[in-house]
């Protein structure tokens, strides 16, 4: 190519690429020769279902190990119960490849793309940008193996928070104001997960099941204009399909983990749904409970809609958004009250629109949030249920198994809280 003075860079660098991957590859080959094999310093012993009786030596057998160098081949020492015929290998405990033929570090960048994509555009990703040939079904199962790890993984970090013996047991500095923010979203599921629940749809049955999401982030400042401003990267995230019981566990351990009874002020922020309303009394009861204002707004509109008498945007409608806007939650709901129809359906649906807001008056006082310098909205957990669950659970043509579902979002929670390399550098895998 030199000598004829046309050079494709871009083949030169694919096939430079190919060669050095294959060069490693054989180099780690040579490092894992004495891996695993030889007589082993301690006995074995095996104790499944029966007396522990000494594992003998069954020969050495070979390995195909697809690493992100390419496949390496690998012998090493077979050990075999004389009472259960169980089978061990040393050799893939050291490496950490027991049950699998993906090195750690092939699962870690395969768990990363399956996360962030489809299997099959991971799988696809994977082979372009470093030639690791793997298939969609691969990156899959390893994607959804690795998430159950990473949520047992967050959990156990959440439980030793709440037992003061987690790594952020020793930091003593003040947080000004945490948030615990919570929503859920419609994930598409398969037919056995959904049978015999009701749905909203036309047929009466549900399609979808209620991914629950919850966001804990710090603030320290305001901007220029006296608004809020999140901390940047303080945000980290928990979520599954799960019993509000047991999401309000989950959300409440993440807040101590991240500092709940440091922080000055506390403030557990969400729609106003009955269930996060309860974990926000159970969990954060000396919190200031705020429903996010669009919400609230939401609410208003349908009451003003179905009221024909009285137009959106219309005075009626801007005396009532006023009143809500300033947390006048006493004077909104007579202004609401004097436009309800005299009788009838509209009339029936109304009251219990008023009662909506006469049941949550002290969680609207957005006046006096505003003064405190506090978020209103919960805008960063709405738009964490677009990115976090809804870019990769909700394209078209998928259906999850809760389990399948909860292992992507946990990859996805740990990810995007960056606490993705914790995980690798805590648990080895």
């Amino acid at each position: 190519m030199g000598r004829e003075g046309d050079l494709d860079l871009e083949a030169a660098e694919f096939y430079i690429r190919t060669s050095m991957l294959s060069m490693g590859a054989r180099v780690l080959e040579q490092l894992l020769h004495e891996v695993g094999v030889g007589r082993q310093a301690h006995p074995r012993f095996c104790a499944r279902d029966h007396l522990p009786r000494k594992m003998e030596s069954g020969g050495v057998r070979e390995k195909t190990i697809l690493t992100i160098l390419g496949p390496v081949h690998f012998a090493r020492s077979r050990y075999v119960c004389p009472e259960c015929g169980a089978v061990e290998y040393p050799g893939d405990e050291i490496l950490d490849v027991e049950g699998t033929g993906f090195s750690p570090g092939l699962r870690r960048l395969m768990t990363r793309a399956g996360s962030r994509e489809s299997f099959g555009e991971a799988a696809g990703d994977l082979v372009v940008y470093g030639a690791m040939r793997v298939n969609a079904k691969d990156v899959e199962r390893v994607s959804e193996d690795m998430g159950r790890q990473i949520d047992d993984w967050m959990v156990q970090q959440g439980s030793a928070a709440l037992l003061g013996t987690g790594p952020e047991a020793s930091d003593k500095a003040k947080i000004s104001i945490l948030y615990a923010e919570m929503d859920g979203t419609g994930a598409p599921m398969r037919q056995s997960e959904v049978a015999g629940r009701k749905g909203k749809g036309e047929d009466g049955r549900a399609h979808t099941r209620e991914a629950k999401l919850g966001a804990v982030f710090t603030q320290t400042t305001l901007d220029e204009e006296g608004r809020p401003m999140r901390d940047p990267e303080s945000t980290s995230y928990v979520g599954a399909i799960e019993s509000s019981a047991d999401f309000g566990n989950r959300l409440y351990a993440e807040a101590v983990r991240r500092g709940l009874k440091r922080a000055d002020k506390v403030v557990a922020l969400s729609d106003g749904a009955e269930y996060n309303a309860t974990i926000a009394r159970e969990h954060f009861p000396d919190a200031t409970h705020i429903i996010d204002f669009y919400h609230a707004v939401e609410r208003l509109n349908d009451f003003v809609k179905e009221n024909t008498a009285h137009a959106c945007d219309g005075p009626f409608h801007q005396a009532c958004y006023a009143h809500l806007h300033e947390g006048q939650i006493e004077e909104l709901i007579v202004q609401m009250r004097e436009g309800l129809p005299r009788s009838g359906k509209r009339r029936k649906t109304g009251i219990k629109r008023i009662q909506y807001f006469a049941e949550r008056i002290e969680q609207m006082r957005y006046g006096e949030f505003r003064r405190q310098g506090l978020f209103v909205g919960s805008g960063v957990i709405e738009a964490s249920c677009k990115t976090l669950i809804g870019k990769r659970l909700k394209q078209s043509g998928m259906f999850w198994s809760v389990a399948g579902a909860n292992a992507i979002i946990a990859a996805r929670c740990c990810l995007y809280s960056g606490r993705f390399e914790d995980f690798w550098a805590d648990t080895g895998s």
